[in-house]
């Protein structure tokens, strides 16, 4: 009996056949996940490694001179590195891109910008969904911008990851621009990082924050960036200024939520960048 009873209960069962079936896929998935975040981080690593051999290459044709050029090469310009690789080439593209709109290619930005309607059979329309936080209107917008992303950026960037980071600029300008098509001014076409800064202010107010915890510095951040925000878009201050204010609110909303979220995974994996 005793036999019978054992083989009885090393029979499987249902339940623990979907479980084992489903325990299989999730570790499926975090493997495929595990795999493209290191293809992410490779090309990532191939990139900044260019970059330093093209940077050393520059600084050797320096220092062939044995005036201040040199000694500029050795005290300073071999001692430049890129912490923050998708921040910095992110603010290397939008001013790249402003050059060129006030050289040689005059309108380039405006160009890339999305405008307040739908036009599905237009091909640029769904590039323009992501390029329009490329393109500034003006020195100062440009400026304003990049600076905010060059404070807050490298930080995020080293907490969160630069694959999450790419992920989180690419969602604020889809998302952003989505707004922008919907509630928009009519005939206004959308252009500039400022949902990107906000999305990056509001990552980097998170992190410090751990499970089940709101850091007061996200709450006052959140309250003084959102808040004002907010207000000016529902046109409570009666503003006329021409500024995407639901773009700045996308860009909030998307950093508050994906930090959490992140924040929330590298618990859950043990993969925290910073104790």
């Amino acid at each position: 009996t005793n036999s019978i009873m054992a083989k009885e209960k090393s029979k499987p069962t249902l339940a623990g056949t979907l479980f084992h079936l489903f325990q299989g896929g999730n570790e499926a998935k975090k493997e495929r996940s595990q795999k493209k975040e290191d293809s992410f981080n490779n090309v990532m690593d191939k990139f900044s490694h260019s970059v330093s051999e093209a940077w050393d290459d520059v600084c050797d044709k320096l220092e062939d001179d044995d005036g201040l050029l040199k000694w500029l090469s050795e005290n300073l310009l071999r001692r430049l590195t890129i912490e923050a690789p998708v921040v910095v080439g992110f603010c290397i593209l939008c001013v790249s891109l402003h050059i060129l709109n006030i050289t040689v290619l005059p309108g380039v930005s405006k160009f890339f910008g999305v405008d307040d309607y739908v036009s599905l059979k237009n091909p640029m329309q769904y590039i323009r969904l992501f390029s329009h936080i490329l393109g500034h209107d003006g020195l100062e917008h440009l400026r304003g911008n990049m600076t905010h992303i060059l404070l807050v950026g490298p930080s995020a960037e080293a907490f969160f990851g630069s694959k999450e980071v790419f992920q989180i600029i690419l969602a604020v300008a889809a998302s952003s621009a989505l707004a922008h098509i919907l509630i928009g001014k009519a005939h206004s076409t959308q252009l500039g990082a400022s949902g990107v800064v906000f999305a990056l202010i509001l990552l980097n107010s998170l992190v410090s924050a751990k499970r089940g915890k709101i850091p007061i510095s996200f709450l006052m951040t959140a309250i003084l960036w959102i808040g004002e925000e907010f207000f000016k878009m529902i046109n409570i201050f009666n503003t006329e200024d021409y500024v995407s204010h639901h773009a700045h609110l996308v860009g909030a909303l998307v950093g508050m939520a994906a930090g959490y979220y992140i924040q929330q995974q590298k618990e859950q994996t043990g993969k925290n960048k910073v104790e």
